[in-house]
């Protein structure tokens, strides 16, 4: 609301100009009158006032005077001169000074409104103007930095502001650092800005935020190990709590070329959670894997074989290898990464993996109940992990709890856990070559030496183990289709062929049998 004072020697004039105008419908409060120039001068000075309504004949001051004195003072303030029609001369007076209006009494409403209405609008013009001169220069630069980057091009600076040395940005060569703030909301990245500002802002350079990220225009910084140092413990030092990634952009000599630095380095912080974790990241940062072509084939793009790699890691698991296990959590990561699987992607599959597991591993091992509790409990700390090594190191540490909960006491040698195996996992995909991987042998040695201890190859156990299920399963009068499937055998017809050649009988005579 802008303010108004209403000056005549007359009360009538001045009781009818208050409620002549509904004032407030144009953005004005009448805020007190006075009977003439001396009082409204006072008042005046004790108020601020926007526009004065004065009569130009008034006794001690009149309106001509008054605004000659205020004109002394302020330019600004609004003036419309009320007078009669023998006053004309001192009218023109009145207009030399810089009034916005003159009125001739008696006043026609319309013809104030209309004074009014453009009155208004100059107020506004210059209240625009002021708040902008009374922006700080820090928040001025602030809008000039995002703005190079929302051109995301290069731009003279000049035809964004104009004086680039008014600015401070005047420069011999300059950097980007983005700094990402975990866990923190919009309010307490500004709060932590600008005590930051007090810090940096003229020795370093200048911060601002853009993209819930932190920046700092880095200004003659020398590029060296001792200057990032430096600043990353300086950022750390604001922070209690908060963990920080903070990425560098290329040393670039224009500051026009802003926003393709800031579009290039932001693309590798958006990606940090591929990147070996480090203080700070650049564009020669390594990736924890590299995208590699053998694990694409054969498999479908953008998809994750969650049931296969469950099927290897609880394998590992269950033999108590934990070399094995590792090897298939790090060939899981190599398979997403290769597919492009995105963090989120990553995160939910391995949510889905680890889960599988631990589901087989509740039916298989009872005795596991109370660590399947906790671990499953934990499986949503996954989504909180920020880099690719963190979520693995999390993931293994989930996996020895289970690992240390089997492996009670000594146990025997690798063979005899391996027939042990061989007869809980009968039913599964075995493979000799998968198995000495599990238990960490060269698989035609694991071959030979298996046959020295059961006296059968792999495969001629693993069938045999397989029958005398299958003859248990038959004679519970369990269909052959049925126990082909629990014992293996996806495929009937080699049941059948399997199970005469080792029983001397099929499948379906023997059933009869024990029937």
């Amino acid at each position: 609301m802008y303010n108004v004072l209403i000056v005549d020697d007359e009360p009538m004039i001045r009781e009818g100009m208050k409620t002549l105008i509904p004032w407030e419908e144009f953005g004005f409060q009448v805020i007190d009158t006075a009977k003439d120039g001396k009082e409204a001068l006072e008042k005046y000075r004790a108020n601020e006032i926007h526009l004065i309504i004065a009569d130009i004949r008034m006794p001690r001051m009149s309106g001509i005077e008054l605004i000659q004195t205020i004109r002394k003072e302020d330019n600004k303030v609004q003036f419309i001169i009320l007078s009669g029609y023998a006053d004309f001369e001192y009218a023109q007076k009145a207009i030399r000074e810089n009034v916005a209006g003159y009125l001739l009494k008696p006043v026609e409403e319309e013809d104030l409104m209309g004074f009014i209405q453009k009155i208004k609008v100059n107020l506004d013009k210059e209240q625009s103007v002021n708040q902008v001169r009374t922006v700080s220069l820090q928040e001025v630069r602030h809008t000039v930095l995002q703005t190079l980057i929302d051109r995301n091009e290069k731009v003279s600076i000049e035809e964004i502001y104009g004086d680039i040395s008014e600015l401070g940005l005047d420069g011999r060569f300059y950097q980007l650092a983005m700094i990402q703030l975990f866990h923190n909301t919009n309010l307490e990245l500004e709060d932590f800005r600008q005590q930051l500002a007090q810090d940096l802002e003229g020795n370093w350079g200048y911060l601002f935020i853009k993209d819930r990220n932190l920046c700092i225009l880095l200004k003659n910084i020398r590029p060296s190990l001792k200057s990032y140092n430096e600043l990353y413990d300086k950022v750390k030092s604001y922070l209690k709590n908060s963990s920080i990634v903070m990425c560098l952009s290329e040393v670039f000599d224009e500051i026009s070329s802003l926003g393709s630095e800031y579009s290039s380095t932001k693309t590798i912080l958006d990606n940090q959670f591929f990147y070996k974790e480090t203080k700070f990241l650049r564009s020669d940062s390594d990736l924890v894997f590299q995208p590699k072509e053998e694990y694409l084939q054969g498999m479908p793009l953008n998809e994750f074989p969650v049931h296969s790699y469950a099927e290897k890691l609880y394998f590992a698991l269950d033999a108590l290898n934990g070399k094995a296990m590792k090897d298939e959590i790090i060939n899981a990561a190599q398979m997403m990464i290769s597919n492009n699987h995105t963090e989120v992607k990553i995160k939910i599959n391995y949510i889905r993996l680890l889960s599988l597991v631990f589901s087989k591993c509740s039916v298989n091992k009872p005795e596991l109940g109370e660590t399947l509790s906790d671990v499953n409990a934990e499986l949503h700390k996954i989504n909180s992990k920020t880099t690719i090594q963190s979520l693995l190191e999390f993931i293994y540490s989930l996996l020895n709890k289970v690992i240390t909960s089997l492996n009670v006491g000594n146990h025997e040698d690798q063979l005899k856990k391996l027939v042990d195996f061989i007869h809980r996992n009968y039913q599964e995909n075995l493979k000799l070559e998968s198995l000495a991987r599990v238990f960490d042998y060269n698989s035609a040695y694991l071959g030979k030496i298996f046959k020295n201890h059961t006296g059968e190859y792999f495969n001629t156990y693993l069938d045999m183990v397989r029958m005398e299920n299958a003859k248990k399963l038959l004679s519970g009068g369990m269909k052959v289709y049925q126990v082909a499937e629990k014992v293996g055998y996806s495929n009937v017809d080699y049941f059948h062929n399997k199970f005469k050649k080792y029983i001397g009988m099929s499948p379906s005579n023997f059933r009869k049998e024990k029937l």
